[in-house]
């Protein structure tokens, strides 16, 4: 009796490694720093590199921008600045569901949504997303702050979770050298949203060595440039109306 007591407990031994090594065989890591074709998929998300489009502040609309040292977390909402968000809520604020635009993959609609990483560290230039979740939800200003035991948080209705369970298995491997571009290009399917909801929350969390992430959002409203960015436009266009004054003073001129 004692030997099949201990060959029962050494094959429960075995099953149980065996399925701790199944679960981490399943873990899928995207690894978007291999270049501007680098992708990858997690459930019903594809994630997508690109460099090919200014991202920086002065040309996007930030809905969420987080910072902290050497992991962060925060969402998008009008309540307040909850865990890692920071000041002020023109970088961080609510985003209406009717105001994304759609996108037509191989024939599934898609909302977009677009990550600038920002690390500060002298070599390590990369940000790891160990967290993404997505919910819907009729009030813009939600402030919970904690995690409930499955990770989730209270947003409404969950949209999309990268590591179901509240683990960290999955994640998502960026670049980020700095505010200038896109490092991440997100597409989650339209079918997954309450349209009956009125705003969108994005959660996230990750780790990197302290620089900020932004989070924004593919939308029909054309984002307000920072004044640092209109300065250019506005010394071009007061030389070409001083040239055309300048033009048709001689000519008037030239004409008596």
């Amino acid at each position: 009796m004692k030997i099949m007591r201990v060959f029962s407990l050494s094959a429960l031994l075995i099953a149980a490694g065996s399925l701790l090594f199944a679960t981490s065989a399943h873990a899928t890591v995207v690894d978007l720093t291999t270049g501007p074709g680098a992708n990858g998929t997690i459930g019903d998300a594809l994630f997508f590199a690109t460099n090919q489009q200014a991202g920086g502040t002065g040309f996007i609309d930030p809905f969420l921008r987080v910072q902290a040292s050497p992991t962060e977390q925060g969402y998008n909402t009008d309540g307040g600045f909850p865990f890692d968000d920071k000041n002020p809520h023109n970088f961080q604020h609510s985003l209406l569901l009717s105001s994304l635009m759609q996108f037509d993959i191989n024939g599934t609609e898609y909302f977009k949504f677009m990550l600038d990483a920002n690390q500060s560290g002298a070599s390590n230039h990369t940000f790891t997303l160990t967290q993404l979740q997505i919910y819907t939800a009729n009030s813009p200003n939600l402030l919970p702050m904690s995690l409930n035991p499955d990770g989730t948080i209270a947003l409404g209705t969950l949209v999309y979770n990268m590591n179901p369970g509240g683990t960290t298995t999955n994640s998502v491997i960026t670049t980020a050298t700095g505010s200038g571009k896109f490092d991440a290009f997100l597409f989650v399917p339209v079918s997954s949203f309450n349209l009956n909801d009125k705003y969108v929350y994005l959660y996230f969390a990750g780790q990197g060595n302290g620089g900020f992430e932004e989070w924004s959002a593919a939308t029909g409203v054309a984002p307000i440039p920072e004044a640092t960015t209109l300065f250019p436009i506005v010394g071009l266009l007061a030389a070409v109306f001083s040239t055309q004054f300048v033009r048709r003073r001689q000519l008037r001129q030239l004409s008596k």
